[in-house]
């Protein structure tokens, strides 16, 4: 198709009519006043970003400082045209400033002359603007606070967290105005975001001001979690009776449920039937108009290591022998 296209142009060109003659004529004179006007010397502004770095953690600016600088330069057109297409960008090193009072610091624009003449060749600068730069600072307060990790995280089937989740530190200080630090009790880090997990959990995260006059020292956390492949286990477990008074005696039915828990398989051995306490209370006798008695497990003493604990059933029925 572009073939097609081309061909059609050259034909067109080619074939002598008044229409081609006329676009012939229009397309020289074009060129020759390009090539005129661009051949010519100018003089005109460009505009200059403005970057600052190394900026003082515990001071932010008082007003927001100018973004670029206004270099006015002499040249030729073809140069303003190829300037159109540059990407420059003169940073200002904030810890080189020099000091005029507390919290006023000035920068001269003329320190930065031979920097923007080597990259603006080909121009002669005639001046900057503004030649001294003041930029006035307010001094932050410093707070400690709790790093909080948002997750998205997706096991394998029956792989788990093992363990509780680490990260380090757990509380960074935080610089920053005060009407602002005093609306925050902690600060987020970036999603941790995995799936289909089956091992353990490495990572470094950023963390994420909420505001751009608050800095850190530290914007970066580790945080790790064990993994482990969880088994189930099955158990059959006796309903004890708690707080049955001297002289009385419950039958009850029935005298045992059915216990199942999760575990690392590493774990297994770690964790029998007798570490689990399950009972009914006496004094529910009393306040029940049923022979029924709710089941409990005694949350206390459960290990720690196990998850997902259930049993059955929850109710057993009870006969009062005296």
């Amino acid at each position: 198709m572009i073939k097609s296209i081309i061909r059609k142009i050259v034909d067109f060109f080619r074939s002598g009519s008044d229409k081609s003659v006329i676009t012939i004529c229009f397309l020289m004179s074009t060129l020759f006043w390009f090539l005129i006007k661009f051949s010519k010397e100018y003089t005109y502004y460009i505009d200059y970003p403005v970057e600052f770095v190394n900026q003082p953690i515990d001071k932010y600016f008082k007003g927001e400082p100018i973004s670029e600088l206004k270099v006015k330069v002499n040249g030729y057109g073809f140069n303003f045209l190829k300037e159109t297409f540059s990407e420059r960008i003169v940073e200002i090193d904030v810890s080189k400033l020099q000091r005029q009072g507390a919290t006023t610091y000035f920068w001269l624009s003329q320190s930065e002359r031979p920097h923007i003449a080597r990259e603006l060749n080909g121009f002669s600068i005639l001046e900057i603007d503004p030649d001294t730069l003041f930029l006035n600072f307010s001094n932050k307060t410093k707070r400690s606070l709790e790093v909080k990790v948002p997750l998205d995280l997706n096991f394998r089937e029956n792989y788990v967290q093992y363990g509780s989740f680490k990260i380090t530190p757990k509380t960074i200080e935080v610089f920053g105005p005060a009407h602002i630090l005093d609306t925050l009790s902690y600060v987020y880090t970036g999603v941790l975001s995995q799936a289909d997990i089956i091992q353990d959990i490495h990572a470094s995260l950023k963390v994420q001001l909420p505001n751009e006059l608050l800095s850190a020292r530290n914007v970066e956390v580790q945080v790790s979690q064990d993994v482990a492949r969880f088994t189930q286990i099955n158990e059959v477990i006796p309903i004890k009776l708690k707080n049955v008074p001297k002289g009385k005696e419950l039958i009850i039915k029935p005298a045992e449920v059915e216990l199942s828990y999760w575990v690392a398989m590493q774990d297994v051995d770690k964790v029998k039937a007798s570490d689990f306490e399950i009972y009914c209370d006496y004094n529910e006798v009393a306040m029940t108009q049923s022979a029924i008695l709710n089941v409990f497990l005694d949350e206390d003493k459960k290990p720690s290591i196990v998850q997902k604990v259930k049993y059955h059933p929850s109710t057993i029925e009870f006969i009062k022998l005296n």
